[in-house]
């Protein structure tokens, strides 16, 4: 009788973790009936010609991995230096936005967490709005960039803007995320 607790669990759990799978969602300056959209003007526009290029080795939390808390709000972002891509995230609970409709395919949470490529591997969107079984990475421990200041590696800049972070790559893409926006391009 254990072993078969022991195994429904271990299935239910599989099962769960299995629908990670990401999902691209428009730009929202963009207008579409399947999204909400964010007001332009609140997504920042790019970083300032005078931001504060820092070490982004001091937000070094292993891994292969730069991860910055965005200013004094509930947004943090992760470089993965490794494999060339930002992750910026929030606890769904902070975000002020109205809620995205979850894609068919994805049974867990979305909405709260936006990835860029400095260049997709093949078959990936560079940017997307990823399905997500829980946070990719533990902003316990992690430093502050402050507004006005920037960090780089390897094809991706991320800076900060009040609360918003926003990541760029060398080809224009960019995501955002702050507790009033999102935004993918």
């Amino acid at each position: 009788m254990r072993r078969a607790k022991i195994a429904l669990v271990s299935l239910a759990l599989i099962t769960l973790l299995s629908g990670c799978g990401g999902t691209s969602v428009a730009d929202p300056t963009a207008s579409t009936s399947a999204q909400p959209t964010i007001d332009p003007a609140l997504i920042p526009d790019a970083a300032p010609a005078d931001a504060t290029l820092v070490d982004a080795t001091q937000f070094d939390m292993g891994f292969g991995e730069y991860t910055f808390r965005a200013g004094n709000g509930s947004v943090w972002c992760t470089i993965n230096f490794e494999n060339n891509y930002a992750v910026c995230e929030q606890n769904e609970a902070n975000a002020l936005y109205t809620p995205l409709n979850v894609p068919d395919t994805c049974e867990l949470t979305y909405g709260y967490q936006v990835r860029l490529w400095a260049t997709a591997p093949s078959g990936l969107p560079v940017v997307d709005m990823p399905c997500s079984g829980g946070t990719y990475a533990d902003p316990k421990g992690a430093l502050t960039l402050n507004s006005g200041e920037k960090i780089s590696s390897n094809g991706i800049t991320c800076w900060v803007d009040g609360t918003n972070a926003r990541c760029d790559n060398e080809r224009g893409n960019y995501i955002a995320l702050g507790p009033e926006i999102w935004a993918l391009k």
